[in-house]
């Protein structure tokens, strides 16, 4: 039966890995690689999705463009690195994702009628309809389980929706 050392050793036998420091990151890697392909779960990369867009977007095209060359190779192996060691793996097992609390997300439809969700820390999402004429309306979206519940800005229930529910009855 063969071990994984069985695997590891002549990896860690080649000449590139022949000096003690080289050989401690060639083992490193292996052991990163491996366990990348076993995991099983990709996560939303909300830290290096962040840190990209920040440094994409600093001063417009050309500034923003330069300015990740500069900065892009220093900051985004790092925030890929806490997001597989910490927040993927944080978000796998919790289902919650730390750095995703205060996302938003605005829709403009054809008429001029817009739409504003916020992720909240609790993990609702609150939602703000804004018509043309100037109506608001605030609703909160929270979810347990299979279920969704909506409420209006008062806490009434406005709707519930079970995707268990939905599942069986088809």
């Amino acid at each position: 039966m063969l071990k994984l050392n069985d695997y590891i050793t002549p990896i860690l036998n080649k000449e590139i890995c022949m000096s003690k420091g080289k050989r401690i990151l060639c083992m490193v890697l292996v052991v990163f690689i491996a366990g990348m392909s076993f995991i099983g779960c990709a996560g939303s990369w909300a830290a290096f999705n962040k840190s990209t867009n920040f440094i994409a977007n600093i001063g417009g095209k050309y500034i923003g463009g330069v300015v990740f060359w500069i900065l892009g190779g220093i900051v985004s192996p790092i925030t890929l690195f806490l997001d597989v060691a910490i927040f993927n793996v944080i978000e796998f097992w919790t289902g919650n994702n730390l750095l995703a609390a205060g996302d938003s997300f605005e829709q403009i439809d054809k008429d001029g009628n817009r739409v504003t969700a916020v992720k909240n820390d609790d993990g609702t999402l609150s939602l703000t309809v804004m018509t043309v004429d100037g109506e608001t309306t605030y609703m909160l979206l929270e979810q347990e389980g299979d279920d969704f519940r909506m409420f209006d800005a008062e806490g009434v229930l406005l709707s519930t929706y079970s995707s268990a529910h939905a599942e069986s009855a088809n």
